[in-house]
Order: C-alpha cells, then structure tokens, then sequence
C-alpha cells in the first residue's frame, strides 16, 4: 500500500475526504463496510459540491460521481469504454461469475444468451408459476397471522423469492415457504457477504492458500452450484422454464457456464427483490393511510394477473417505483475507466475506480426534483402519478436498476415480482401501524434494513 501511495503518477486532484493515514476513510464505513451507503451519502453531500470528490480506501484512489451531470458522463461511456473495476473481479474470483461480473465479448455472449428469457413475453409465461408460489406466500402469512399475529417479512421473503426462482428456472419450488427451509437463502447471504467483506479489505487474503476459506463465500457457492445441478437434472424438458429457453437458444452455454450464470441469478435476484419488498412493507406500515389507498385499488383482483393488470394498478406501480427511488437495494455502482475522462473539469486517468451514487442524485440532483418535486427527502409515491397514470422519467424511473445496454437483466421480472407481492398481501391483510424506532439500513452487497422487518398484522 505504501509503494502503491508513493508510486502513483501526479494527477489532478478532486476534493478530498479526510481520512486516516494509508487506511482513508476504511475505518469509517464500519466493520465490513456494513456502513458504506449512509457514509457515502454523507459525503457527498458534505464533499460533492463540484459533483465529484475522491476518497482514499485502503491506499487506493476512487473518484466518486455525486451529480447528474457527472454520472451520465461515465454512463455514457459503458460498457466498453467504463467497465466493472478490477477490485470487483478479483473479489468474486472463486466466489461467482456470470453476466454481472463479466466485461467485453464474454459479457456480450452471455448477455445475447439471457436477454431472451426476461423480456416481457418470457416473463409473462411465468406469471402462473410466480402466482402459484405467491398464494404459499400468503399461506405462510396466515398462518403467521394465526399463530402469533406477526410475521418476519425479512425472513419469509427471501424464501418466496429463491421459491420463485427456481420455480421459473427449473419448473419446480423447493418448497423453503411451506417447510421455512431457509438453509438456500442462507448460502446466498454467505455468498454475497463475502463478496462485501473482500471489497472493504485492505489486502486481498482470497488468493492467500486457505485464508479465501475463512469468509465462508467458497463453501457457500459450492452449496447453491449443488442445487442448481440438482433441480437442472430433476427438469424433464419443461418447456415454460428458463432454463429451458436458455437451453433452446442458438448459442449455447456449456454447462459450467450456465451453472455459473444460474447461480448469479439466484444470489442477485433472491437478495435484491426481497430486500425492496422489505422496505416497501416497513413504509406502509409506518402510513396507514397509505397503506389503506393501496388496499382499495387492489380489493377486487383475480388470482393470476398479467403483467399489464399489474401496470394498470397505478398507486401499487408507483409505490414500488418510489420503494426503488429510496430504498433501492443497489444505491451505488462502481467502474473502471479503459480511457481518459473529464469530470468537473478535470483529467481523470485510465484505471480510476469510479463510484456513482445514484440514490444521492435520486435523492437531491436539480434534474430530478424538476421532475419529481422538491419534497426528494421524503416518502411519496404520489409523485409518480399524473392525470393519465404513471408519468414516465426516463432514466431516473429506472436508474436504480442500473443503465443503458448494461441495465439489471431480471428488471421485468422484479418488477413483477414486486408488484404482485404489494397487491396481493395488501389484498388480504391489513398492516399495523409501525411504532419501533425508523429503520436504518445495513449495507452487505447490497442495502438491507439493519434489523428484521417484523410487522403485527390481521387478515383484511
């Protein structure tokens, strides 16, 4: 770290966060970075004026984009020109790999292979599967109601998500919400904790012979490849899976390839849909009346609906877009630059980590409060909802999924996801007014509420 702070060639510097001497601002995003969202948002509304500011983490440099105008510079620059940094490839080696982790002409293979499976047609074939494992959902929320009157939504979600996946994926539930097995659900938290943990280290103990074992990412990957074998080999060529497209599409992954992208979907899509539905629950209960508009729109749904039924559910849609604005469970992205950059007037080298925080533009850029109010600290879906509907922002209407060609492969089917779980729990069960402290948030891989989301409710 020393040489690496003395040898780095002169360049022009940003405003800096004050730190500790070759250790930066490490000590300040808490044990395991577990602080690093909340932090950056102090930042940058403390050190970004100019739009950008840097930061020293562990002796190495990272420029960080807190305004608009800064961050649509570099995204207009991926996938090729900004790509994924080094740190993050080197985190998840012997951890994961797949489409979210690969750059150039692999990434282009891999994403002209999944692309297929989750635009919106595919994503409307598994609208019976997603029902069907919804209505456990609902099974196990009643009998939660029943036993003890409250459920562990921080518990039962990321079941009903991993149910989902496999059910969409293979064509069968491994049951976690009947059974409240959540050993799956906990390999996936392993897996992405580790990646978390290696990202905040100063040094990178992974590559050390069996110092990678100790933060358990290896044995945790090991244990969900193993299922995802599993349930591919009990699969008798349903026909509506994902898996199945993916095996019918021209260019084919081999096996060690599409296991490693099953799994990626698996971590990122168990995590990230569970955790956003986590925190649209805590909202509603915190706003009754919120809350009980909600239950009028959807008081007279079927039990299977489409995905245009859903969009149709103006309040529910914007509930889930203002959910992502706040509490998205990604709220920042990292890059490298392969070339020279201007940002705020200044040169930024090439092979510069690039944060981007996205939920501080979403929160407070000048852009977004033309089109959303100046009300961005506060919790408002009806901001999303104009005379006709739902007033589309592009891009900040999908921002927190991320950008252009490299935008989240599974949006559609989160956003279905979340949606349907909002309507129909809302259609059956009512929410009791939180009276615990305001939720902070934790941030692993992704951001996470800082302690479980249980909520009293009753059936509606």
């Amino acid at each position: 770290m020393v040489l690496r702070w003395c040898l780095q060639p002169k360049i022009e510097r940003f405003r800096v966060v004050p730190g500790v001497w070759l250790l930066g601002v490490l000590p300040q995003l808490g044990p395991g970075g577990k602080d690093t969202a909340k932090k950056l948002d102090e930042f940058s509304e403390i050190h970004g004026d100019e739009g950008v500011f840097e930061m020293n983490l562990a002796g190495s440099r990272l420029v960080v984009c807190c305004s608009w105008e800064a961050i649509s510079s570099v995204l207009a620059l991926r996938p090729f020109k900004v790509t994924k940094p080094g740190s993050l490839a080197s985190a998840a080696h012997g951890v994961i790999e797949g489409v979210f982790f690969s750059e150039g002409d692999r990434w282009k293979r891999e994403r002209r292979i999944m692309a297929p499976a989750f635009n919106a047609k595919n994503v409307g074939s598994y609208a019976p599967a997603i029902s069907e494992i919804t209505e456990k959902f609902l099974a196990a929320l009643d009998a939660d109601c029943k036993s003890k009157g409250e459920t562990n939504f921080s518990e039962l979600l990321p079941m009903y998500t991993a149910d989902v996946l496999c059910k969409t994926a293979f064509g069968q539930s491994l049951r976690m919400l009947e059974t409240r097995d959540s050993s799956l659900v906990k390999d996936v938290h392993a897996l992405m904790d580790s990646l978390m943990t290696r990202m905040a280290s100063p040094i990178p103990y992974w590559k050390i012979p069996f110092l990678g074992r100790l933060d358990g990412g290896e044995r945790a990957t090991k244990d969900v490849g193993k299922s995802m074998v599993a349930l591919m080999e009990k699969q008798a060529g349903q026909v509506e899976t994902l898996v199945e497209k993916l095996r019918k599409m021209d260019d084919k992954f081999s096996h060690e390839e599409l296991v490693g992208n099953l799994e990626v979907l698996f971590a990122a899509g168990t995590d990230t849909t569970s955790q956003a539905l986590s925190w649209a629950f805590y909202h509603l209960a915190r706003l009754p009346e919120l809350q009980q508009e909600l239950a009028e729109e959807v008081k007279s749904l079927g039990s299977v609906l489409t995905l245009e039924q859903l969009d149709s559910l103006k309040l529910v849609s914007a509930m889930w877009l203002e959910t992502l604005r706040v509490n998205g469970p990604a709220p920042f992205d990292f890059f490298m630059n392969q070339e020279p950059i201007k940002l705020a007037g200044r040169t930024v080298p090439p092979h510069t980590e690039l944060w981007v925080n996205y939920r501080y533009v979403l929160k407070n850029s000048p852009e977004v409060k033309a089109k959303l109010g100046d009300d961005l600290q506060e919790f408002r879906p009806q901001r999303w909802l104009g005379p006709e509907g739902i007033i589309k922002h592009p891009p900040f209407d999908s921002l927190f999924f991320g950008h252009g060609a490299r935008i989240c492969l599974g949006r559609q089917l989160a956003d279905y996801e979340g949606k349907l779980v909002l309507a129909k729990v809302l259609q059956n069960f009512v929410l009791e007014e939180w009276t615990k402290p305001p939720m902070e948030e934790f941030t692993t891989f992704v951001v996470i509420p800082a302690t479980d989301v249980v909520i009293r409710l009753r059936r509606r």
